[in-house]
């Protein structure tokens, strides 16, 4: 951000803009490093369990910018149905994520381990 700012106003409004447009890019990127690693978890042989993909298709964000607040969150959509185990997503993907399934485990927390990275280069690249 750079610029003369006639206004408190506008210095405000400068601001908001850019850690609203911060906060967008650390949510895009980190949604990207979740497909990615949902990807990975997937590049695993099936055997002769034949996966459903469900997975695959779960992650998600959400990004609220502007005014004094910008907020963001990446997540897995766990509203799926996944009835042939008689077991909740959520607890499906828990047993995806610990490698008790087969595929590549680890996913969202190799996610997760990215963010502060995200954010360092989203806002540092803005505001230092």
């Amino acid at each position: 951000m750079s610029g003369t700012f006639t206004s408190w106003g506008a210095l405000v409004q400068a601001l908001q803009k850019e850690v609203a447009e911060a906060t967008e890019e650390v949510v895009d990127d980190s949604l990207d490093d979740l497909y990615r690693n949902v990807d990975r978890f997937y590049s695993s042989s099936e055997g002769r369990y034949h996966r459903t993909g469900m997975l695959r298709m779960s992650p998600q964000s959400y990004f609220s910018g502007g005014g004094s607040v910008s907020t963001g969150e990446i997540s897995l959509n766990t509203g799926h149905g996944y009835s042939p185990s008689g077991r909740d997503t959520r607890t499906i993907y828990g047993y995806a994520e610990n490698s008790g399934l087969l595929g590549n485990g680890g996913f969202w927390a190799d996610t997760i381990s990215r963010i502060p990275a995200h954010i360092q280069q989203s806002f540092g690249s803005r505001f230092y």
